[in-house]
């Protein structure tokens, strides 16, 4: 099975990319309608690093609990007999994922697999060490069209005053981030990069072009997602960016270009480990688990 990763910011375009390719009947996805399609495993951005290293059984056993329990684990059809037996096969965390993604992909008949999980776009390069057939889809967003969905995501009421400037400049030095070290990877030959306003323009010959990259059958014409558009704007109105929005978020995407992206990127990893791991609400949704935050190590959200 190859597989496949779309890497890039929330609200770029990744579940729209992930759910054309969720489509192809040769291509397998864990899929929920409450997400409007491809879901979000988060695996190796959370899973793989919330219970410590492979090598302690005490560090599989509580991964395993909190695995098969995820919305992600239950999509997937996993229960704690079928994934013990995977991880006695395995031998990382990494392994365990192919196993049991490749498992889904044969059960539909499919040649390869996608996942999506925005918090793994800097992960790049410990996804293709453990991956090393894998494919990589890069979806980059122009910063004005994704600050206005972010503004507005998840039913959000935008924000107003200092509080708004400080969204806008802080997402603006995020998409420039993002989208320097996405262009740099997309020099790789395991990579394809586009853009999220190319998509929307596309004729056809853009996803054609993907198709001939990613080597998996199937046509344009069946890449139609089967899901709602994951939009932000179901419940409020879009509204332009003001003038004072627009130069905030000039100024501070030209002063994170000018940055060295090497400095970028490690700012970027130490606001991560300062924070820790703090799951996203719609983790366990189905079975209502959670990990317990001494235990595991993780902040709740």
């Amino acid at each position: 099975m190859t597989p496949i990763f779309v890497l890039g910011l929330q609200r770029s375009g990744t579940t729209w990319m992930a759910n054309q390719l969720a489509a192809l009947p040769s291509v397998a996805a864990v899929e929920a309608p409450e997400h409007r399609g491809v879901h979000e495993s988060i695996y190796f951005s959370h899973f793989a690093k919330a219970f410590g290293p492979w090598s302690r059984l005490e560090s599989r056993v509580r991964f395993a609990q909190a695995f098969v329990l995820s919305d992600y684990g239950q999509l997937l059809g996993l229960t704690p007999e079928l994934l013990a037996v995977d991880m006695r096969e395995a031998k990382s965390y990494a392994d365990l994922f192919r196993i049991v993604m490749d498992r889904h992909a044969r059960a539909q008949s499919a040649e390869a697999w996608v996942e999506k999980s925005p918090h793994h776009t800097m992960m790049y390069r410990r996804l293709k060490r453990a991956f090393p057939d894998a494919k990589f889809v890069l979806v980059h967003r122009r910063t004005e069209g994704m600050i206005l969905s972010r503004l507005s995501g998840f039913g959000r009421t935008p924000t107003e005053g200092f509080r708004r400037y400080a969204d806008i400049a802080r997402a603006s030095v995020v998409n420039t981030l993002y989208g320097r070290y996405l262009k740099r990877l997309s020099r790789r030959r395991d990579c394809f990069y586009l853009r999220y306003e190319d998509l929307h323009k596309d004729d056809g010959r853009l996803r054609a072009s993907l198709l001939r990259f990613l080597g998996v059958s199937g046509s344009v014409d069946e890449m139609e997602s089967q899901y709602e558009a994951n939009t932000s704007f179901d419940r409020a109105p879009r509204k332009p960016l003001s003038q004072k929005d627009l130069t905030v978020m000039v100024v501070a995407g030209i002063l994170a270009y000018l940055m060295p992206l090497t400095l970028l990127v490690l700012a970027h990893r130490l606001r991560g480990a300062v924070r820790g791991i703090v799951w996203p609400d719609w983790c366990w949704k189905r079975t209502g688990f959670h990990p317990d935050v001494q235990d595991a190590g993780v902040t709740r959200p």
